[in-house]
């Protein structure tokens, strides 16, 4: 069997990777020199910074990212770290700080401390995050077969379920802190990617010493090591559907690839104008086109002195206020930012080497530029670009005094540099977006209405490290008509 891959993101590089593991001769085509997505890394002034993923889960004991990289045999390649906690939040207007630390009952226990009036409440919070979550069944390498029916809870929207079991308007906005990771909009997104994401840091969270490249290149090896490729700047101009079946694909340079097999891990947008041919309906377009992109990002990275910060070991949250705490990617521009996330890389000594600052940004707030390309987007955006930089820092400082004093470096991303990176239609960080109040809308299948043509990656399902993964599996699984992927992931894991 032959399988064409058409992006180079997690999605398309576990996809690639867990097939080459079955024997199957995986071609993945990736448009940019950098393979990985929101795993890339660049490197600037002797420093590597990630463009996505800062902070990583599921490489514990049992973990799903531990368990697919064993099996895969990667593990050992990648130089994982456990942070010291979960999350260090601070919010700007009172001063108050909470140090969130990681593993179930140590989370329990610091917040009972902290909101003693909560004690049975926050108890009923995890035990309801955990068992939620379970409702995911492949977020632990669980059997799908049979009925997967899903609770109220699961679909509801991620405050309300705070809100249920949480009373304390307080502690519901520390425990609403991890929204940014999924642009969280109140009455709109739903709690199971709360509970996933909540689930996945509680228990373990870490990061990637030097960087998240590193699983990118080690899925990559994979692929290539059973013979398969995996071509960089190599876009694909063209897919041509015949008889509701692809019949090749053809890139910019008129080389086309044949195989049994297509997946696609690039926006299901910016696929629908390389399709020849009869494929999918104008509703069907149009119902995908409508689906809103989660918000994108402003970063701001600061190359660190030598010894001028300690490395905290874990990421940093800054907020300007209890109230904002879901107003992270829902702003008035006047206001802009509410929060920001901060995270180190580790230098010498026990000090920060770098840092960057991480803002949830609406890709209106670029529209005007959109035409335009990194270096050649006028001095308007520049100086747009120096003001939001400045307002950045000036949350940052909140915590930590004199950071400006602190960089020898100083530079920002925008969320067109974001898009361009990524690929994205409009540069959402963390794909299309999911709506409590209209599910069923938002949910894209794996399965397309070309029969050898399935979709994969963080439009799909659920997006990050810890949803990625869980849909590249399902996705092989729809190719093979069976578990046995699943199987012989959890058959292998149980010899070794």
């Amino acid at each position: 069997m032959e399988v064409v891959i058409i992006g180079a993101g997690m999605g398309g590089l576990f996809c690639g990777a867990l097939l080459a593991k079955r024997g199957v001769r995986v071609t993945v085509l990736e448009k940019n020199g950098t393979i990985g997505g929101g795993l890339q890394t660049f490197v600037r002034g002797g420093e590597t910074y990630e463009t996505g993923m800062h902070v990583a889960g599921g490489f514990n004991e049992g973990g799903i990212l531990n368990s697919l990289c064993r099996y895969l045999g990667i593990m050992d390649r990648l130089r994982i770290r456990p942070a010291d906690m979960m999350l260090s939040v601070t919010y700007a207007d009172s001063g108050r700080t909470y140090d969130i630390p990681a593993g179930r009952e140590a989370f329990i226990d610091y917040l009972t401390a902290k909101f003693p009036h909560q004690k049975d409440n926050i108890r009923s919070y995890v035990d309801a995050v955990f068992r939620v979550s379970h409702e995911e069944k492949l977020f632990y390498l669980e059997s799908m077969s049979g009925v997967n029916d899903h609770s109220d809870e699961f679909f509801m929207p991620a405050d309300a379920f705070i809100a249920k079991y949480i009373s304390d308007p307080e502690l519901r906005a520390v425990l609403a802190s991890v929204n940014p990771l999924y642009s969280g909009i109140p009455g709109h997104s739903p709690a199971y990617i709360h509970i996933m994401i909540s689930a996945l840091f509680m228990e373990n969270p870490c990061w990637f010493e030097g960087g998240s490249g590193q699983l990118a290149e080690a899925l990559k090896s994979v692929i290539e090591a059973a013979g398969g490729r995996v071509l960089t700047r190599c876009e694909v101009a063209s897919v041509r559907v015949e008889d509701l079946n692809v019949a090749c694909v053809v890139d910019k340079n008129g080389r086309e690839y044949r195989a049994d097999w297509y997946i696609s891990d690039i926006h299901p947008a910016s696929l629908f104008p390389l399709i020849e041919g009869k494929a999918f309906t104008s509703g069907y377009r149009a119902r995908i086109e409508s689906i809103p992109d989660t918000a994108s990002a402003f970063k701001v990275y600061l190359k660190l002195k030598p010894g001028t910060v300690r490395f905290p070991g874990h990421p940093v949250s800054i907020v300007d206020s209890m109230e904002n705490a879901w107003k992270m990617a829902d702003y008035d521009n006047l206001e802009w930012p509410h929060g920001v996330n901060c995270f180190f890389g580790e230098g010498s000594g026990g000090y920060a080497s770098h840092l960057t600052a991480y803002c949830l940004m609406d890709f209106d707030d670029v529209s005007e530029w959109e035409n335009t390309r990194t270096g050649h987007r006028g001095e308007a955006y520049e100086a747009w670009k120096k003001e939001r930089t400045e307002r950045v820092l000036d949350l940052v400082e909140k915590r930590f005094p004199g950071i400006r004093e602190c960089a020898d470096d100083i530079f920002a991303s925008s969320p067109l540099t974001f898009r361009d990176w990524m690929g994205t239609r409009r540069a959402g960080a963390y794909g299309l977006f999911k709506d409590s109040t209209d599910i069923a809308t938002s949910l894209i299948p794996i399965r397309t209405k070309v029969k050898n043509l399935l979709l994969t990656g963080q439009n799909v399902n659920m997006h990050g490290i810890g949803g990625v993964p869980m849909t590249a599996i399902e996705t092989i699984q729809t190719i093979f008509a069976d578990e046995s992927v699943l199987n012989g992931i959890k058959g292998e894991l149980s010899n070794k």
